[in-house]
């Protein structure tokens, strides 16, 4: 029987051999850096991205809260200057229900002349403490869309009776919230 035999080469070992020659192999060590590297800064760049939409939904959600709380703190301060800020005035006077046509002159005059005063710092601010009583109510804030808000100020000394002042996200950056209408209840 004949065998082969170990000093005979195969061709392919030959082409292995100078494929092997022409390409020098890189350290293991030497790749790995750029790897994490690459990796790194796509965890980074993820991060970052998640950050950025976490801050603008808590900026969302707490504009509105913050601008009611500052509303509030206004209103009870009597603060004319921080009112005018945070309310506008001409969607106050807009806002006003329009008048009936079977109203007599006199009537329709006066409840003009209401409504144009409730569209001014003093006015609102004796409209919520009328509406209110002697004592401050906790804050009642609900989202009422996606740019609306509402903060609700019952009366603690008269079940049923308050005020609630509708909050419109006016302009994006930064966020400005202002009260657009004012719904007396009880």
């Amino acid at each position: 029987m004949a065998g082969r035999s170990s000093t005979q080469e195969d061709p392919w070992d030959e082409i292995w051999a100078s494929y092997d020659a022409a390409r020098q192999p890189v350290p293991l060590h030497a790749m790995v850096p750029i790897r994490t590297r690459e990796r790194n800064c796509r965890v980074f760049l993820v991060l970052l991205t998640t950050l950025v939409l976490l801050l603008m939904v808590a900026s969302a959600f707490a504009a509105p809260r913050l601008a009611a709380r500052n509303l509030a703190a206004a209103l009870r301060a009597a603060d004319r200057t921080s009112l005018a800020a945070l309310v506008d005035w001409h969607a106050l006077l807009r806002a006003a229900p329009p008048l009936g046509a079977e109203e007599i002159d006199f009537v329709a005059s006066l409840n003009r002349s209401v409504q144009q005063h409730q569209a001014t710092p003093e006015g609102l601010t004796a409209l919520v403490q009328a509406r209110v009583g002697p004592g401050w109510p906790d804050l009642e804030i609900e989202t009422t869309g996606l740019v609306t808000a509402r903060l609700v100020l019952a009366s603690p000394s008269q079940p049923g009776r308050g005020i609630a002042l509708s909050l419109a996200l006016q302009h994006y950056l930064p966020p400005r919230w202002r009260v657009v209408a004012v719904e007396p209840f009880g």
